[in-house]
């Protein structure tokens, strides 16, 4: 029979270098993605230590420092607040809202901005927090 060298047993191996390359570009991007994510508004969130992390929605009703209502950080009047969120969820299978209102504000205010949304048509609305450290 002919040998060829075929049956020469080798260390054959799987090139990790453009793996690793391409880890390392994703890693670069959700970080500085990250970055991006968060608010615009200065809001400063209350701690809980219950929160969850969950997916951001469309819509965001954000309530800063100075009690002014903004709905996907554009400033919204009192007035406006029920018909510009009707707007956005009249489209929508999920009708779920974050809220977003700086420890500073009276609960009075939140709940009037929540009840607002109900009767726009929310469905869920969630409270966003601040992670606590544990203690």
């Amino acid at each position: 029979m002919i040998d060829f060298g075929e049956n020469i047993p080798e260390k054959k191996h799987i090139d990790m270098t453009p793996m690793i390359d391409i880890v390392f570009q994703l890693l670069i991007f959700f970080l500085l993605t990250s970055i991006y994510a968060k608010p615009v508004l200065p809001v400063s969130l209350p701690e809980a230590s219950s929160s969850i992390v969950k997916e951001e929605t469309d819509i965001t009703i954000s309530i800063d420092n100075s009690k002014q209502i903004y709905l996907n950080n554009h400033l919204v009047p009192d007035s406006q607040l029920r018909i510009e969120i009707q707007k956005l969820l009249e489209n929508r299978t999920d009708k779920s809202v974050h809220l977003m209102a700086d420890k500073t504000v009276d609960f009075g205010r939140v709940i009037d901005v929540m009840d607002r949304a109900k009767q726009a048509g929310a469905g869920d609305i969630s409270v966003v927090t601040e992670k606590r450290d544990p203690e």
